[in-house]
Parts: C-alpha cells; structure tokens; sequence
C-alpha cells in the first residue's frame, strides 16, 4: 500500500507531512467575519479518498482497530504502532522456534529447509538474522557425527552462505553414510568368517516297516514260510 501511496504523490497525506489546513481563515475584505478555507475543503477532499483507498484495503480482523478515524494519517499510525506490537510478539515467537530447532533424525536437507524458513520469516517480520548467527543456530544442533566438520567451518574468515552451508552438510553426510555402510558390511563379514564351523548333518537313514519287525523280532524272519506247503485242512467229523 506505502508504494501505491508513493507513486499516487499523495504518501504525505498519510505519514503527517501536509497537516490538515484551519478549516476557517479571517477574510479582511469582509471585515471581522471568518469564512470556509478553500485550501481546507480541497485537503479534505483529497484526505478522505485516501482514507477511503485505505479502509478497503484492510481485512476485517483489522478494520476495527481503525472504526475511529476520521482521517487517512490517523489510520495510518493506529495500524504501524497495532502491527508493530504483532511484529515484536512475532519475530519473538521465531527466534524461539529458531532455539527449540533440532536435527534429531533428520536429514541434512529436511533440517536446513526448517532453518532457512524461519530465516525468511524473520526478514519478512522486517528483523533479518546475519549469516554470522544463522551459521551458529545451525552449528549448535547437528548432530554428534558433524563435530569435526563445523570445527573446520566455525574457523572461517567469512560466515557461510546458505548454499554453501549446506553444500557442505551434504558432503559430509553423504561421505559419513558410505563409510558406515562399508564399516557394517566389513564387520558382518568379520563376523561370519569367525564363527564355529559346524560339521555338515548326516542324512538319516530310512526304516521300512519291515526293517523294523525284522530288527525287533529275530524269529520272525526264522519261522516265516516254515509252515508253508505244510497246511491240512482239519477233519472236524469225528471218527465213529
């Protein structure tokens, strides 16, 4: 709206600059009478479309903090000091969020998307944070494995760019998780080539019924087929 304001040329209306005119002057050609000031009316004139132009701009959670003014600079500085106390609690709620900040699991990339936002945030609350502080947020919570990279960085003349920062980051996350993978693979392997050799299992053996009878019962194989071709039918009539 302050850039409208400004190119319209009638910014000065708003910020006090062109206070508003008496609105009666003394006219010496009508002896001691006071009539209309001309400059008043069109000051007025110019006033109120500006206030108009201002309060249609508003949302309506705002435009009551404005329901009382009667003219464009009046609004104008009820708003600056009302967003001013809404920028203060706010750029406070970022920077305790900006304190509360942890890389825990996450990724590099994951972790500086959430830093570089509130980075943002914080310039748009009109408080930028120096690279020298965002360098240090971002330092003090990575997580153990990154120790001697950001005593490495933490040296450097210059404070880091977020590029930069994060290019580094990367590197060294990518470096770490390879090292890891081939630690891990090389102690499986360490591990299973220590381990006891077991004798390889003897097939075991199959035992047919049959097997069976004969193992348990020597005479059953003895006496079988004794009686064979031998068999008379009985002669169940009895002698007279």
């Amino acid at each position: 709206m302050k850039s409208y304001l400004l190119g319209q040329g009638v910014f000065h209306f708003v910020d006090g600059s062109v206070p508003c005119p008496p609105s009666h002057i003394f006219d010496s050609s009508a002896g001691s009478s006071s009539i209309i000031n001309p400059s008043f009316l069109r000051w007025k004139q110019h006033d109120q479309l500006i206030l108009s132009a201002l309060l249609s701009s508003l949302s309506v959670n705002v435009l009551h903090l404005v329901v009382d003014c009667s003219t464009s600079h009046c609004v104008w500085r009820t708003l600056e000091k009302a967003l001013a106390f809404l920028s203060n609690s706010r750029i406070m709620q970022l920077h305790g969020s900006f304190q509360d900040l942890r890389q825990g699991d996450s990724s590099v990339s994951l972790y500086m998307q959430q830093a570089k936002s509130l980075f943002d945030k914080l310039a748009a609350a009109g408080h930028p944070m120096s690279l020298e502080d965002f360098n240090l947020y971002v330092f003090r919570v990575l997580r153990g494995e990154f120790k001697d990279l950001v005593t490495s960085l933490i040296t450097k003349a210059e404070p880091l760019s977020y590029a930069d920062l994060h290019s580094h980051l990367l590197t060294h996350e990518f470096l770490h998780k390879n090292s890891f993978h081939s630690m891990a693979a090389a102690l499986s392997l360490l591990s299973s080539s220590s381990l006891p050799q077991q004798p390889p299992l003897l097939p075991t053996p199959q035992f047919s019924a049959h097997h069976a009878m004969s193992h348990h019962s020597p005479n059953f194989s003895r006496n079988r087929g004794r009686s064979r071709g031998n068999w008379r039918p009985h002669n169940n009539r009895s002698t007279p």
